[in-house]
């Protein structure tokens, strides 16, 4: 097939999802090209997309290089300018500048690089991040359902339902497997009948703000129970942090918005 000026991006998109043989992942597919497809502009000139372009999209796509998905989403592009370039869709060959960065790992992970971080979590917050991820699962299902009525629709440039329950799904996909990656590495807190020990992850933390005369009391937890508001404090949160491995009767000084605050430990408890 012989390029021409007038083939849009559009057009050439839909020439190349008609190729696809249907599979597993045709929604994911589908979704990440017309994402492709509306950054560029959809009514221009395929010949006139360059290539800072492609490589701008995919840099945005990768993000810091810890983006979820972000190396299959830029494979699903590379897939298609391939594609475009061998069957004479286009003359240049975009694909190389798809680069697709391997994903960052935390340092001293492990000799594979891969070992995930355990996760210390109270009782109470395993609970609710298994009921959180059942939830998450019945919505999910109810998504695709919405995408499927939505796609029957065949005009996708303006189909703000489908690009709506396509949006929520991805959100609602990203959180899940947030909840599953901390629940494979969870390691359940035991700390009954531990009094007066060091500040630990799930423990009750009663301290003494000196300059305001005010006693508070948090509990510790993972950062995935972290409820600020409610006096569930994370062990990366400053004050969190300043408080692990301290014991009752010590003073430790936080860098809050008022400044720098000093705490007394009057108890601690699990």
């Amino acid at each position: 097939m012989e390029p021409t000026e007038s083939m849009t991006l559009l057009q050439a998109v839909g020439i190349y999802a008609g190729s696809v043989k249907a599979g597993d992942n045709d929604e994911e597919l589908h979704r990440e090209l017309y994402k492709f497809v509306n950054w560029c502009g959809p009514d221009r000139a395929f010949s006139e997309i360059s290539a800072p372009e492609v490589g701008e999209y995919a840099d945005q796509v990768a993000g810091t290089g810890t983006t979820p998905q972000a190396a299959e989403r830029l494979r699903f592009i590379r897939g298609f300018l391939s594609y475009a370039k061998k069957k004479g869709l286009v003359e240049k060959n975009l694909a190389q500048h798809v680069r697709i960065r391997k994903a960052r790992t935390r340092a001293g992970a492990g000799a594979g690089g891969d070992t995930p971080e355990s996760a210390a979590l109270t009782p109470a917050g395993h609970k609710e991040l298994v009921a959180q991820a059942e939830k998450l699962r019945v919505e999910r299902a109810a998504i695709a359902m919405e995408i499927q009525r939505a796609a029957a629709d065949k005009d996708v440039r303006e189909n703000a339902p489908l690009e709506a329950a396509r949006e929520e799904s991805g959100r609602i996909d990203a959180r899940l497997r947030q909840i599953e990656e901390t629940l494979k590495s969870a390691v359940i807190i035991d700390s009954t009948g531990r009094r007066g020990k060091s500040v630990r992850l799930g423990c009750r933390v009663v301290v003494n703000d000196l300059s305001a005369g005010r006693k508070t009391t948090y509990l510790l937890v993972h950062r995935s129970e972290a409820k600020p508001l409610e006096g569930c404090i994370s062990d990366i949160s400053p004050l969190g942090k300043a408080l692990m491995g301290h014991s009752v009767g010590q003073e430790i000084a936080v860098d809050t918005p008022r400044g720098k605050t000093r705490y007394r430990i009057v108890e601690v408890t699990s």
